[in-house]
């Protein structure tokens, strides 16, 4: 991959941003409501953090878009990044502009796995050698929520039992180390397109963790779903073609006519 081209940038750090720019476009109503939270203090936030970065790091791209650069910024990196920030389950659930910040949430919860169920990468240029290293140094980190006594959002310590998680979390963990390697818009492409998408249906109570939490751990309730299997003439080969041909009874288009 070739490096990208160096321009000065408009502020000289993400606090920067955030203070100049950043908290004057987004003025909400956010003192008496519980429909959108703040917390002044957001840098004491892992996930406030990296997505003001990644939101200030894309900025300073596409303003160099007099056209259409702000447009594609607010509605594909911005919007998107500020609604989970201003989310009152998000990471700024228990701070407020009145009480301030308040250090009641904390990583996820997680479980080792039986030792040999993942296997390091090695050579391969990557950041993290295995999705479990991604998972408990990074993703855990990032995604802290109310998973305790809440039916909002359910997360299960042992994610390594469930097919599905284990399934997403890789496909998040390579997602990421592409994405890494793109420092203008790449992080945030990566939580808008992969990671909220994929987190947002782990964490939902009626997804793989449903009958799992923090308190009681793994509960394996929940199976494959039921199938009956399909008459064997139900479905073609790849390379039963006929079924795919036109049907040579259907008078066909002549060359050169209309």
């Amino acid at each position: 991959m070739t490096e990208p081209e160096q321009f000065p940038t408009y502020y000289p750090h993400v606090a920067a941003f955030v203070e100049g720019y950043l908290v004057q476009i987004y003025q909400r109503q956010v003192t008496d409501t519980t429909d959108a939270v703040w917390c002044p203090e957001w840098w004491k936030h892992t996930e406030a953090v990296i997505r003001m970065e990644a939101l200030w790091r894309a900025w300073e791209h596409f303003r160099r878009n007099p056209r259409t650069g702000l447009s594609i910024w607010f509605l594909d990196h911005a919007d998107r990044h500020m609604t989970k920030l201003f989310d009152p389950n998000g990471p700024f659930k228990y701070c407020g502009v009145r009480k301030g910040h308040q250090e009641l949430l904390s990583p996820l919860i997680l479980t080792q796995p039986p030792k040999g169920m993942f296997h390091d990468i090695e050579g391969t240029g990557t950041a993290y050698k295995s999705v479990v290293e991604f998972v408990e140094n990074y993703l855990s980190l990032l995604y802290q929520r109310q998973v305790s006594d809440t039916t909002d959002s359910v997360w299960c310590p042992s994610w390594w039992e469930h097919t599905e998680a284990v399934a997403r979390l890789d496909a998040t963990w390579r997602a990421w180390e592409r994405y890494r390697q793109v420092p203008e818009t790449g992080l945030s492409e990566w939580f808008n397109e992969h990671s909220d998408p994929h987190m947002a249906v782990l964490l939902d109570p009626r997804g793989p963790f449903r009958y799992c939490s923090v308190r009681q751990g793994h509960k394996s309730l929940l199976g494959p779903l039921p199938t009956k299997i399909a008459a064997p003439e139900m479905f073609a080969d790849l390379d039963d073609r006929e079924r795919y041909v036109i049907d040579r009874d259907v008078p066909q288009p002549q060359a050169g006519s209309d």
